[in-house]
């Protein structure tokens, strides 16, 4: 079974103009073999896998299958390529799920690959990975709608100043025993978004490799990193998605607020901003 690893050493290295036609062979085989990886991907990401496994998608996968036959003619490949091309064409139309629209958006490209368009590849494969960055969010986002009480930036400050100013301390007890409970809810979904976390990250490090096989310059292609923190019982407390703009910028993204930081020998500063990640 073919990794995501395997898919970008297939990628012949830009050579400043279009391919030959018909492409590689080991990049329609490689491809191809990735179809349980994507599946796999997506059950771990709840996703439904039906989409990928019959309507325009399939269809387009059966053409590329019919494209790597060896007693095909250029002719034929270039036909069934095409074909293909369309079918996935027409399955972009019908997604809506982000994960998905990765998948298809990398197919669409890399079908323009093999026809040897490599500009219409680039902008394709640009797609793909910025739609995988998005369904990487968007897992973040939900996860952090479960934060125990003490977490929430807003109602924790009115439970400090409640305890602090009046005698309810059993109340306040109260308050701190549902924290505990709700910490332990929201650790278990932050733990299992941030396994859903990695498992896209391999996949938009991927990409990300892809497009600068493709010819796009380093500083065009954005790096990410993910991190994470857990509290003081070992509950994951915190994720964050990092995008490296270069080496002393970056875009943070927690889920509720996206802040950018940019640090020299001296100093360090950190702003709210509205900047995509």
């Amino acid at each position: 079974m073919a990794k995501w690893d395997d898919l970008v050493l297939a990628i012949p290295p830009h050579a400043g103009g279009r391919l030959e036609v018909p492409a590689p062979a080991a990049l329609l085989e490689t491809l191809l073999g990735l179809h349980n990886v994507q599946l796999t991907l997506l059950r771990g990401l709840r996703r439904e896998l039906r989409p990928l496994q019959e309507g325009p998608f399939h269809a387009g996968r059966t053409h590329l299958e019919a494209a790597r036959v060896a007693h095909a003619s250029r002719d034929e490949q270039l036909e069934r390529l095409k074909a293909a091309r369309g079918c996935f064409t027409e399955a972009m139309g019908m997604e809506r799920d982000k994960a998905r629209l990765s998948f298809i958006a990398l197919h669409l490209g890399l079908c323009w690959l093999l026809l040897g368009a490599e500009r219409d590849a680039r902008e394709w494969t640009q797609l793909a990975h910025r739609t995988a960055v998005e369904a990487m969010k968007d897992i973040l986002v939900d996860a952090s709608k479960h934060q125990g009480l003490t977490r929430n930036r807003y109602l924790a400050p009115a439970i400090t100043f409640f305890m602090f100013f009046t005698s309810a301390a059993t109340l306040g007890a109260g308050y701190l025993f549902w924290d505990r409970v709700l910490s332990k809810r929201t650790g278990t979904v932050m733990r299992r978004a941030l396994v859903q976390m990695q498992s896209l990250a391999d996949y938009v490090d991927a990409l990300g490799e892809i497009r600068l096989r493709l010819g796009e310059l380093s500083h065009d292609v954005a790096r990410y990193e993910l991190t994470h923190g857990v509290d003081e019982q070992q509950f994951v407390a915190r994720i964050t998605i990092r995008k490296l703009i270069n080496d002393r910028e970056a875009i943070y993204f927690n889920g509720r607020e996206t802040r950018k930081v940019t640090w020299n020998d001296q100093e360090r500063s950190e702003v709210i901003t509205r900047e995509l990640l």
